[in-house]
């Protein structure tokens, strides 16, 4: 359990470094996550039709409010 709770500390100060030198990460993990959103709406199999905004898939977590 400490090995684990190490690794994601370290992983957390990594993604820290990354957003620091470049906001290009940001933009990726929004656009993945999206994906990741997109993809589980399309598989629950529903007929109806879903439209999400920005709002809705995530992609807004770097606006000022």
């Amino acid at each position: 359990m400490i090995v684990r709770a190490q690794g994601e500390s370290r992983s957390a100060e990594l993604i820290g470094d990354a957003i620091k030198k470049s906001k290009s990460y940001v933009e990726l993990r929004k656009i993945e996550n999206a994906r990741n959103i997109a993809t589980i709406l399309q598989e629950s199999g529903g007929r109806n039709k879903l439209y999400l905004d920005t709002d809705g898939l995530g992609l807004n977590v770097m606006e000022k409010r």
